[in-house]
């Protein structure tokens, strides 16, 4: 235990600071760009992010100003559009021509591609009220497609892949290694790195004179499994969540945050004919995170994170979990290494019980959406054992050598992910050599209505050909993945099938679908999986099926998904549907009748 205080004490000098009065405001200095400075910043919208080409200070102002092209005019409703702002026109709108300063116009005479400078001030979100409009007939070919907008910095985020965003006007603007900045570099705020779909409000409820910044979320789901025994059994679960966050800052380099959660939980288990064998209902209380991290220590480039936290990436394919862990990143520009160590305590599960994890993650961020990285994970588990005792699980020590390449090309409009790993090290008395590879692919069509996408992806991970030899050759995950995710809409579910939820163990899986995004919050995603085993075995390693295959027949069966979502309802509420089917193959008996899972989450943030 000495380890959690001698690394704070050698790099920060004296827990002291831990002490000191959080701050609120801090003096902006050249690069610096706090929340309440006035900037300027250009990029090109993709529909839902603003990808910032250049951003510099400003001086104060009293009103607001965006710059832009004009793709579509109401004169009805006396408004225009530019990027994801509506402009309203008043009787108190000024008109003037860019190139001639004598002439004037009209809305009426307005025309889709030209170029227009607003000046105004907000009604509502993304409704902008012009008080004076500056219009380019004939703009720069230097200019197009870019949206300019100057305000003030709203809040600071960080994305899925931990890439600084600003917040101006409302939008999300994302500040890439590609993004020019003349006055120096871009020094973000600390900021907790949370998953894509752990959503809050931006404002959030604060306390303590504002220094304390309280969310969460409540979450009620439903869960129907039918027949995942193939022979008729059914089981129900209901569940009802509540966590609360809370985020402490310190001061633009430190913060501590916490979350705990409250689960209710009741499940029902039928038999074949339909009669309830049983009913069990729990609730359980835990911290799910809680840590103090420390960026630029020293002036470096170095940032420190101690506690309980977060482990997560793109794909949720290397891990998506709560650790207690020691962490130290370096990041320069593009690059980032990050090493830690962690393990479990409390009552964790069986499975990832006493276990010791060592991890180190470089990354390159080529562009502002595209990263290339390498993992290496060593999981040493030393529980006890007893080989007199029937049925003892021997301990699985993992040793992992992973690539991941994700990114977006044609403007956002193609996106590919690809996640591999060489496993070593030993379970129980066999070694482990083992390789698995998923690799997907996305197109979107954002010029079609409903913006349609198709995709499709194969996942492998070796089997063994002989049991006996003392080389296990089966591939498997670390034990800490969800493999879940989205393509390109907005809710995100277990990418190799719903009802399957495989590990990636001797298995070989291909997945085609399509999408729509009917509204801006929300999508509708159909998916269909093959399922084969590399060697036919009668396990599958961590599936939802309870019934096991007769490990003659490779072909395991197929499945189709529904996955519907949709976000920011009232903006603050969520709601997720998801229904599966499974056809089994002939891996399975003959008699097997297909699988159902369905659930439906509604989710409220705050």
């Amino acid at each position: 235990m000495k380890i959690w205080f001698i690394i704070p004490w050698l790099l920060l000098g004296s827990p002291a600071p831990l002490l000191a009065d959080p701050l609120q405001t801090d003096d902006p200095v050249s690069g610096d760009f706090p929340v309440g400075s006035r900037v300027e910043i250009d990029g090109r919208w993709d529909g839902q992010i603003l990808e910032a080409v250049k951003l510099v200070r400003e001086e104060p102002d009293e009103f607001l100003e965006i710059k832009g092209f004009i793709e579509s005019i109401d004169t009805t409703a006396n408004t225009f559009t530019v990027g994801p702002f509506t402009i309203v026109i008043t009787d108190d709108s000024d008109f003037d021509d860019a190139e001639d300063e004598r002439k004037s116009h009209e809305l009426r005479e307005l025309e889709t591609g030209w170029r227009v400078e607003v000046e105004g001030v907000f009604e509502k979100p993304l409704h902008f009220r012009a008080l004076e409009i500056q219009v380019e007939t004939s703009p720069a070919p230097r200019k197009t497609g870019l949206l300019e907008l100057e305000g003030f910095v709203e809040a600071e985020l960080l994305d899925e892949d931990g890439v600084p965003i600003v917040v101006i006007h409302g939008v999300r603007c994302r500040i890439g290694p590609g993004t020019e900045i003349p006055d120096g570099v871009f020094r973000k705020s600390a900021q907790r790195r949370i998953q894509w779909d752990d959503w809050r409000p931006s404002d959030g409820i604060r306390i303590h004179n504002g220094k304390l910044l309280i969310g969460g979320r409540i979450k009620h789901e439903w869960e129907e499994r039918d027949n995942h025994n193939l022979n008729g059994s059914n089981r129900s679960d209901r569940q009802l969540s509540i966590s609360i966050e809370a985020t402490w800052p310190i001061d633009r380099e430190r913060f501590l945050f916490g979350k705990g959660n409250w689960k209710k939980s009741t499940r029902i288990d039928e038999d074949d004919d339909g009669d309830v064998e049983d009913i069990i209902a729990n609730q359980k209380r835990f911290l799910e995170e809680f840590y103090y991290y420390h960026q630029q220590i020293r002036g470096l480039p170095l940032s420190l994170q101690i506690g309980r936290m977060d482990f997560d990436e793109g794909r949720e394919w290397f891990y998506d979990t709560s650790l207690d862990a020691v962490r130290l990143e370096w990041e320069e520009g593009p690059y980032s290494v990050e090493a830690s160590f962690s393990t479990l305590l409390g009552d964790p599960h069986f499975d990832v019980a006493d276990r010791q994890n060592k991890i180190l993650v470089a990354r390159w961020r080529q562009e502002s959406r595209t990263h290339h990285a390498l993992y290496i994970i060593d999981i040493i588990q030393d529980r006890g054992f007893d080989p007199a005792v029937p049925g003892a699980i021997l301990n699985e020590s993992p040793f992992f050598v992973g690539v991941q390449s994700h990114g977006r090309k044609m403007q956002g409009d193609l996106r590919y992910w690809i996640d591999g790993a060489y496993v070593s090290g030993v379970d129980g008395f066999d070694k482990i050599s083992a390789f698995g590879i998923d690799a997907s692919v996305a197109r979107r069509f954002s010029d079609l209505p409903w913006s349609p996408y198709l995709f499709g992806g194969w996942a492998w991970g070796s089997g063994d050909d002989d049991p006996d030899d003392g080389t296990n050759k089966d591939f498997r995950q670390t034990g800490y993945e969800d493999n879940n995710s989205r393509y390109f809409g907005v809710a995100s579910y277990r990418y190799l099938g719903v009802v399957m939820r495989p590990e990636l163990s001797n298995l070989s899986i291909m997945t085609f679908g399509a999408g729509v995004r009917p509204r801006k919050n929300a999508s509708l995603d159909l998916v269909f999986h093959t399922y084969n085993q590399v060697e036919a075995s009668s396990v599958i390693r961590r599936s939802r099926l309870r019934t096991p295959p007769d490990g003659i027949h490779r072909d395991l069966g197929t499945e189709l998904d529904l996955v519907f979502g949709m976000t920011k309802i009232r903006d603050d509420f969520d709601v997720e549907l998801e229904v599966g089917y499974f056809r089994p193959g002939p891996a399975f008996n003959p008699d097997a009748d297909p699988a159902w899972f369905t659930s439906l989450q509604l989710e409220y943030n705050f």
